[in-house]
């Protein structure tokens, strides 16, 4: 995926090796939280106050846009580089997100 590895040394081919081959198990990682996210701020919880839940979703709404902002930075690193890799990848684990 990355560019000009002929260039790079021992280390950095190394570095580029390992980050090409954790893409698709960190796009779905991101994926999947963000799905745990959206659930748990979906499921009321009866024995909490509006406040308290409000409160509750506030902070799991933060975790969301943690893992919003990681998934995206992935999203522009590879689309640019590889973006039948992208589509491959919004194929295979966005077909249930709402």
């Amino acid at each position: 995926m990355l560019k000009g590895k002929e260039y790079m040394t021992q280390q950095q081919q190394v570095l580029v090796e390992e980050f090409e081959a954790e893409i698709e198990s960190e796009y779905a990682l991101c994926i999947a939280q963000l799905q745990k996210a959206k659930q748990a701020i979906e499921s009321p919880t009866a024995d909490l106050t509006q406040q308290h839940q409000n409160l509750a979703n506030s902070e799991i709404d933060a975790l969301r846009k943690y893992w919003y902002e990681r998934l995206e930075a992935l999203i522009n690193l590879v689309s640019w580089r590889a973006p039948k890799l992208l589509q491959q990848l919004n194929e295979k684990y966005l077909h249930d997100i709402h």
